[in-house]
């Protein structure tokens, strides 16, 4: 395990699970294959060619109807998150340049 997002799990505490299996990770591969197959398209037919418009039509357009078509709710209303009782994230996550 290397690189920055390693650092940070090792500092929390966290142990990282790697995955192999294309069944896995699926539904976070095919979000990022929308989103780089689709969103430059929908730019590019939109005429939006610089980063002010982009960002107005990510927030305005393109990611509220990406939520709206995506979106699966949870089978269970509480959170999936453990809060780490006295563990200040912010400070752990700060890391060295070296």
């Amino acid at each position: 395990m290397s690189g920055q997002v390693a650092q940070a799990l090792r500092a929390l505490g966290i142990r990282q699970i790697l995955t192999r299996s294309p069944q896995a990770r699926g539904r976070s591969e095919r979000a990022f294959g929308t989103l780089q197959g689709r969103l430059p398209q929908e730019l590019r037919v939109n005429q939006i060619a610089d980063y002010d418009a982009a960002n107005r039509y990510l927030e305005q357009v393109f990611i509220p109807d990406f939520n709206r078509r995506f979106t699966v709710k949870p089978t269970q209303k509480e959170s999936a998150f453990v809060k780490l009782a006295g563990l200040e994230c912010r400070e752990q996550l700060k890391m060295s340049a070296s």
